[in-house]
């Protein structure tokens, strides 16, 4: 027996965005009032084993497209280490398994909505999109948008708030996507994927990103309409946070810009549906849950700028998060400063 099979396996699942989509996913369902935490533990297995297959079957289809970028060359399938064969029987019994243990435990609606996502990601991303349109990324968010559907939908109908917080997910995607694309923008070149960063300047790119994060922002505070206090708290907080996180990418546009920015996306999409969800399951947090989402979310953003994650190699930047703020404090004093020596010079009446 290969005693690296399991751990080729593991590597075709993409484990950081399966967990990122369990983590939208299962506090979506604690939104919409939770469940048993055998419905929980089913759910999250389910969705993962979904999500797991849609991202092994991505793998599978970009094999011989993986062999020509650096970032992917030494995966298992195009090094040669792992055979297709068995990458696809694997990616199979994922899928089936899924949709088995979540017919057994969910409402039929909360399975049809892990396998559009599944569809959106394998059929509509990678296979229709990704190598021929800088769209893939905008159009394919959408599977990113379908585990806070069936989240919500395996507890009760839906609603306008889980519309509008998938509609959040599908507005974050591109300028998560863009940021990780502009530092691979190289390597996606060379195999002639046409993501945003590769067709356009970096101004355009800039300019894309900006708009994503406005409308992020925008449809983030939408949603406070309709969830409860510590979503608005931490909304209000971390979309702030957001903002600046980017903030120097969109001034200066280098690399180390670009991964801050990426990390950043990251961070304020799990905090914010943490928040989602705790507002759903412990009722009676008003009185406290603004103080900690001001003291621990930009706790967790500060902290994690600080300590510089990396991507090839790259560190994000550091520094300057607050600048936006002390600019206009330092502007508003010498305004006023100067406001106040005009009025000292200006002669008074009868002189």
């Amino acid at each position: 027996m290969d005693t690296e099979l399991p751990a080729h396996l593991w590597s075709l699942v993409k484990p950081r965005i399966v967990t990122l989509l369990c983590v939208t996913g299962a506090f979506s369902l604690l939104a919409a009032g939770g469940a048993s935490a055998a419905t929980l533990a089913g759910f999250v297995v389910a969705g993962a084993c979904v999500a797991a297959s849609a991202a092994a079957w991505n793998c599978w289809y970009d094999r011989k497209l993986d062999r020509h970028m650096e970032r992917t060359a030494d995966r298992p399938l195009p090094s040669g280490r792992l055979d297709h064969r068995v990458a696809a029987a694997f990616a199979t019994a994922l899928l089936l398994v899924g949709t088995a243990l979540g017919l057994a435990l969910l409402p039929l609606r909360s399975v049809v909505y892990m396998l559009l996502g599944f569809a959106a990601y394998v059929g509509l991303y990678t296979v229709a999109l990704k190598r021929r349109h800088w769209l893939g990324v905008v159009l394919g968010g959408s599977a990113g948008s379908f585990p806070v559907l069936a989240g919500w939908s395996a507890v009760r109908p839906l609603t306008v708030e889980p519309v509008l917080m998938a509609l959040v997910v599908f507005a974050w995607t591109p300028a998560h996507a863009w940021a990780l694309a502009y530092v691979y923008r190289d390597e996606f070149a060379s195999v002639d994927v046409p993501t945003l960063p590769v067709v356009v300047s970096t101004a355009r790119v800039q300019r894309g990103i900006r708009y994503a994060v406005w409308s992020t922002v925008a449809t983030v505070a939408a949603v406070g309409g309709f969830a409860g206090p510590p979503y608005a708290a931490t909304a209000v907080v971390g979309s702030a946070l957001f903002v600046l996180g980017f903030r120097p990418f969109l001034r200066v546009g280098t690399e180390r810009a670009a991964v801050r920015a990426f990390f950043t996306s990251n961070l304020f999409l799990a905090v914010l549906f943490g928040a989602w969800g705790a507002g759903g399951v412990v009722p009676g947090m008003a009185p406290w849950s603004s103080l900690l989402a001001l003291a621990t979310v930009p706790a967790l953003f500060v902290g994690m700028w600080t300590a510089q994650p990396s991507l090839r190699g790259v560190p994000a930047s550091v520094g300057g998060e607050w600048r936006p703020v002390t600019d206009r404090l330092s502007a508003g004093v010498a305004a006023f400063r100067l406001r106040l020596s005009g009025e000292h010079e200006r002669p008074r009446k009868g002189e």
